[in-house]
Parts: C-alpha cells; sequence; structure tokens
C-alpha cells in the first residue's frame, strides 16, 4: 500500500497504519495505491473507508468492463490502461478505482508502469491542483488514455509493414498476423468506447464530486477518447483493405497459375494427338517409319505447331 498526501505547501507519504488519521485532514488530497494480489492491503477498503461490498468484489476481480457506477458516497471506476507485453501482443491493464471527496484509492496489478507515469505527471502539476482529489483522479484517468496512443502507433507501424510483405509476397503467415491485429483491435476498442459515458457522468456531475475547475480537464481526455476511438475505426478499416487487397493477389496469382497451365495443356494437346497416332497398331504410316525423312518432318511439324501456338497466345495476350 502506497499512500501519498498532496498539499499545497508539500507533497509527502504517510504510513498505511496512519490511514484513518490522515483522510481526516482537510485541504488536502490522499492517493491510496493498493496491489490487488495482497489481500491484507484490500481490508483498507472495508475497513477504513467502508466502501459498499459490491464494489469491493468488482475491484478484487478483474476482467470488468469499463464503467463507472455511483454509491453514497463515492463513485467506483474501472478503465484499462494500454501496453505490450513481452510477446509482442497488446495487453490491457485493468485500473479500478474509488474516487471520494477526500481521497482516491486505486487497485490494480503489480509493476504497473502507468501509475509511474500519473506520480511523474502529479509531481510536475500545480500544487493547487494537486490537493483537489479530482484532479488526481484526472491524472489517474488521462494517463491510462494517453497509454493507448503509443500503442496504436505501433499498430500502424506493423500495418504499414504487413501492407510492404503482402505486395511483395503474400503469405499465410502475414494473413494470420493480419487476423491477430485486427482482433487486437476490436478488444481495444471494446475498452475505449465505454470511456465516453463515463467521462460523460462525470462531467455532468451528478455525484457532486467534481468541481467546475476541473471539469475541463476531463474535457480533454473525453478529446483523447474520441482521438483514440477514430484512430481504432481507422486503422480497422486500413486492415480490411489489406485483407482485400491480399485476397485480390492471391486470386490474381492463381490467375496467372491457371493461365500458364492452361497453355501449357493447350501445347501439348495436338502433340500428344500426333504421337499417339504413331503409337497405334497401324500396318502403315505416313510418312512410313522406314523413310529416313519421317522422324524429322514428323518433329519439324511438333516444333512448328508449338511456335505457332506460342504466337497465338502472344497476340491474344494470354502470355
Amino acid at each position: 500500500m502506497q499512500v501519498t498526501v498532496y498539499r499545497e505547501e508539500e507533497t509527502t507519504t504517510a504510513p498505511a497504519e496512519a490511514l484513518a488519521q490522515t483522510l481526516e485532514r482537510d485541504s488536502q488530497a490522499v492517493w491510496v495505491d493498493l496491489d490487488r494480489g495482497r489481500p491484507d492491503d484490500l481490508r483498507a477498503l472495508s475497513e477504513v473507508f467502508n466502501f459498499h461490498p459490491l464494489a469491493i468484489e468488482d475491484a478484487q476481480k478483474t476482467e470488468q468492463r469499463p464503467k463507472v457506477e455511483t454509491y453514497e458516497g463515492f463513485l467506483f471506476i474501472t478503465v484499462h490502461a494500454a501496453r505490450y507485453d513481452r510477446a509482442g501482443q497488446v495487453a490491457l491493464d485493468e485500473i479500478d478505482i474509488f474516487f471520494t471527496r477526500r481521497a482516491v484509492v486505486t487497485v490494480r496489478a503489480a509493476g504497473l508502469a502507468v501509475m509511474d507515469e500519473v506520480r511523474a505527471r502529479l509531481a510536475k502539476a500545480p500544487r493547487r491542483l494537486c490537493r483537489s482529489s479530482d484532479f488526481v483522479l484526472y491524472t489517474i484517468l488521462d494517463a491510462a488514455v494517453d497509454s493507448y496512443f503509443p500503442v496504436l502507433d505501433r499498430i500502424d507501424d506493423h500495418i504499414e509493414r504487413l501492407e510492404d510483405h503482402i505486395f511483395k509476397r503474400p503469405t499465410t503467415r502475414t494473413l494470420s498476423s493480419l487476423f491477430r491485429t485486427k482482433r487486437a483491435l476490436l478488444e481495444t476498442r471494446r475498452h475505449v468506447v465505454p470511456l465516453r459515458d463515463t467521462l460523460n457522468v462525470l462531467m455532468r456531475r451528478e455525484a457532486g464530486l467534481i468541481t467546475k475547475q476541473i471539469i475541463v480537464y476531463f474535457r480533454d481526455i473525453y478529446d483523447h477518447v474520441l482521438r483514440i476511438t477514430d484512430q481504432i475505426d481507422t486503422h480497422r478499416d486500413l486492415i480490411t483493405g489489406t485483407l482485400e487487397i491480399y485476397l485480390s493477389l492471391v486470386s490474381n496469382r492463381l490467375n496467372e497459375v491457371m493461365k500458364v497451365l492452361t497453355v501449357i495443356t493447350a501445347i501439348v494437346g495436338p502433340l500428344a494427338v500426333i504421337t499417339g497416332i504413331y503409337g497405334m497398331n497401324f500396318t502403315r504410316t505416313f510418312p512410313a517409319f522406314e523413310w529416313p525423312y519421317g522422324f524429322p518432318l514428323i518433329m519439324g511439324v511438333m516444333t512448328a505447331i508449338v511456335v505457332g501456338m506460342l504466337i497465338l497466345f502472344r497476340r491474344r495476350g494470354y502470355l
């Protein structure tokens, strides 16, 4: 458990044991950062803050959808931060937030890099804003939303590389990578779009916990969410277009192969007829086998047929 107290004159770290006493002071904002994997720390949600059991249950579990729920005296918010994992896949880390007038409580997995970004932003922010708990909430949400931008930029570069591979040499491996990227975009969009409703609730001040001075900052987050949604939709269109290009290239390549095979079949057909006739049990053939120029004559006729058909296919545009 990390307890950070933001006052106008300084930022301090309070001991976890004195959390109840810390919350009683005025003119300050308290950020309590909890590790979801430590049940002892999570007991503070009920023993110190007395949050609703349903909200605590949601905070203890992962794979919650992005949402905001209004309870008496606090808001429960679920958001996700985006990152690339070691396997090169898009990972979405859940952050559960309890927001009250005096404190912001976050519940997340250990080692979440976005929380370090939040602390760095709060350290640079004006002191008069940091002592407001709704500004701390804004900073957490803003850092979580901004984490999608580098991920989408990397996806954009990946799509460009896939397009280059497809034009040079389309393979089934490239197709699999396209489908994985498309699934990642769909999963990302599923966690971004509900944030618009979450921010709408916060900006309407239904719970009375967001001050008028800080609402303008939440509008900035809302604008970022719209930009991210537009980027995701653009990338999805690019993926769809790339898939269509892949299918067209594969179809054209198949047509070229079939064209070549058809030409070969058309050329070999007359030759097979001629050689087939000479393979039959005729008493006498023309020209006769005994004639010294018979075999060269037949070979010349067959060569002339091949050359003539090649010229004909060339003029017709088949080759």
